[in-house]
């Protein structure tokens, strides 16, 4: 016997695999996309490798829907299609109910509050590049921030 075979004879695995990166993209990610904006350009050429797994809110969902324009429904339904969907649970209803009474005064909005709840509850990373949302939710969500 050689090569893989002598490495593992009797079929089993060793060692783990690596969780694939995951990334939850923000509203303002997905618009960088539509609008081809260079900052966002290295995040979605992951996604088209193939090598992070998308995730959007469905607040994100319909917020594009809302911002729709004549004449870009395939593209969009060709971007949105990129993405895997998380509908809102009740684990991140509570979330953000919560951390709008602790941090509403300081500019925390209901569906910034909603999509990072989507995103802690899931426990995925949240990609944005709104630093004073990052900064607001330091403590509760894992940030990515870009741009």
């Amino acid at each position: 016997m050689s090569g893989w075979q002598t490495a593992v004879p009797d079929g089993r695995a060793i060692g783990t695999m690596s969780k694939p990166l995951e990334r939850l993209f923000d509203t303002n990610c997905l618009i960088d996309i539509f609008r081809g904006r260079d900052r966002i350009r290295p995040f979605f050429d992951d996604i088209l490798a193939e090598e992070i797994t998308p995730y959007l809110s469905v607040i994100t969902e319909a917020e594009l829907w809302r911002s729709l324009r004549a004449g870009e429904l395939e593209r969009h339904n060709a971007l949105l299609g990129q993405f895997i969907i998380l509908p809102l649970s009740s684990e991140a209803a509570q979330l953000a109910g919560s951390w709008m009474r602790q941090y509403q005064q300081l500019g925390l909005g209901w569906l910034d509050a909603l999509i990072s709840a989507t995103a802690s509850a899931a426990d995925v990373p949240l990609l944005t590049r709104d630093k004073k949302l990052a900064q607001v939710l330091q403590k509760e969500v894992n940030f990515q921030v870009y741009g």
